[in-house]
């Protein structure tokens, strides 16, 4: 082989290992989403793995804080997301149950994963001033979940995708209650109409009846932030709840929803019990057959 030749194939060699290590290097920055016979059948199997959640959702900051996979894929559209999964771009799709059999109906080649990998409770954040409120809200949340009310509202809000309501006696209402969210969380908190619907808003509807109140809604615009960052730098929601709500005459009885249970000893906001435990569920590929 003269020298030219060689040259030549030294190129064509290089280039095959420039190639390769660029395969290697996209596949560890977005991790595997599709491998012959892969199975994913619990947790830990999503070491590795490119996982779809919902941009800034519990189920987000529930993989994050779980260190499930260091490859989370993030959406704003779950459908999209499954859609994605079909077309193996990820390997699997993190979210509630319920709302699993919503995304996963009349969808071929996906399947939920039996067994909840974590749960998540979800709580009415109030100011600290509302402490007494509180209280009285959380028996509401007792009668909520036991009243035959609840399974139907789930149902509906969840797997169905319909709003749901609670249905009301003619009484009169001397409250106002202010429910807070940011409307980029379907079917939990979304927009519709100009109003705000979900899950969310059925549950503080009914609370808030049972406290003598009638809600109102409050939308804030989703902070724009890139797919890299799983929190955004300020929270506007609760933000509302803790300071407005002290300060601006006649925005008492603010509330907003958040996964975390506040401290006895916390002197800025309090948290109700939870009225939705959500378990979390993977939505995966079927296996294809050999």
């Amino acid at each position: 082989m003269n020298l030219s030749r060689r040259i030549i194939a030294l190129i064509a060699a290089l280039a095959v290992c420039l190639t390769l290590a660029s395969c290697s290097a996209q596949k560890e920055d977005n991790g595997v989403a599709y491998e012959k016979d892969m199975k994913i059948s619990a947790a830990a199997d999503l070491e590795g793995k490119a996982v779809a959640v919902q941009l800034r959702s519990a189920e987000d900051a529930f993989i994050v804080a779980a260190k499930l996979t260091d490859y989370p894929k993030r959406y704003s559209d779950m459908k999209a997301a499954v859609q994605d999964l079909v077309d193996k771009k990820v390997a699997a799709v993190v979210v509630d149950a319920n709302y699993a059999k919503q995304l996963t109906d009349g969808v071929e080649g996906v399947r939920i994963v039996e067994g909840s990998i974590g749960r998540v409770d979800y709580r009415f954040l109030l100011n600290q001033s509302d402490a007494k409120l509180a209280e009285k809200i959380n028996q509401q949340i007792a009668a909520l979940r036991e009243s035959e009310d609840y399974q139907p509202m789930i149902e509906s809000e969840l797997v169905k995708g319909e709003n749901y309501r609670v249905a009301k006696e003619d009484a009169e209402l001397k409250k106002t209650f202010t429910l807070v969210a940011e409307p980029a969380f379907a079917p939990f908190a979304y927009e519709k109409k100009g109003n705000l619907r979900g899950l969310f808003a059925a549950a503080a509807d009914a609370v808030a009846y049972g406290c003598g109140g009638r809600l109102e809604t409050k939308t804030v615009d989703p902070v724009q932030i890139d797919d890299t960052k799983s929190q955004a730098d300020t929270d506007e929601v609760t933000s509302f709840v803790t300071n407005e709500a002290m300060t601006v005459k006649g925005n008492r009885n603010a509330l907003c929803v958040v996964t975390s249970e506040a401290a006895a000893e916390d002197t800025v906001f309090v948290t109700t019990d939870s009225f939705y435990t959500s378990e979390l569920v993977m939505i995966v590929r079927q296996e294809e057959k050999k």
